[in-house]
């Protein structure tokens, strides 16, 4: 029996163990592929108020505090889809932090709170807790604080469950809290 020797087949398994070692170096290494971020300019904050407890003012380097993960979204724009790698906060860690004020008598008090998101130009995108709430969204909204590895001068909300990419507030400044049930 004669024995084949596959030139493509050892170019194929040498491109994936390249692959493979690519892999753990950007996202197996701690710290190798993390972003460096500048200091705070001082006039980037992002508050959280409206119907809560605890309103928040937040610098840049406060967000990056708060535990971070990463999520890798395609959405559609006027000039086609794009894809990029953010890095940031789960906006519910925010929210909870700022302890929203729930409704009196509704079953799920939480399920009648609405999120508005506004950007430094008045850019503003609404959120429902579904969108926010891991036990409600596959992958929920986050404030990111990169994009693609490049540190964000301000934070970004991106919405990676959303097929467009209108939801996505850059230059985020301030996210409101509204109760919408009755009171």
């Amino acid at each position: 029996m004669r024995r084949r020797s596959s030139v493509g087949g050892r170019m194929v398994l040498r491109g994936c163990a390249l692959l493979c070692a690519a892999f753990a170096v950007l996202f197996c290494a701690p710290g190798v592929a993390r972003a460096q971020f500048p200091p705070d300019r001082g006039d980037r904050h992002l508050t959280v108020a409206g119907d809560v407890h605890v309103p928040l003012d937040l610098t840049m380097s406060e967000l990056r505090a708060y535990p971070g993960r990463t999520e890798l979204v395609t959405f559609l724009t006027d000039a086609g889809p794009q894809t990029h790698a953010y890095e940031g906060v789960a906006l519910e860690a925010l929210i909870t932090a700022a302890q929203p004020k729930a409704a009196d008598a509704a079953e799920h008090p939480l399920l009648t709170l609405a999120v508005v998101a506004v950007g430094t130009d008045g850019y503003a995108a609404t959120l429902s807790w579904a969108d926010v709430a891991p036990v409600l969204a596959r992958r929920p909204a986050l404030l990111a604080w990169t994009q693609d590895g490049t540190p964000l001068d301000a934070p970004r909300l991106v919405v990676p469950e959303d097929v467009g990419g209108a939801r996505y507030v850059r230059d985020l400044t301030r996210l409101r809290v509204v109760q919408l049930a009755p009171t």
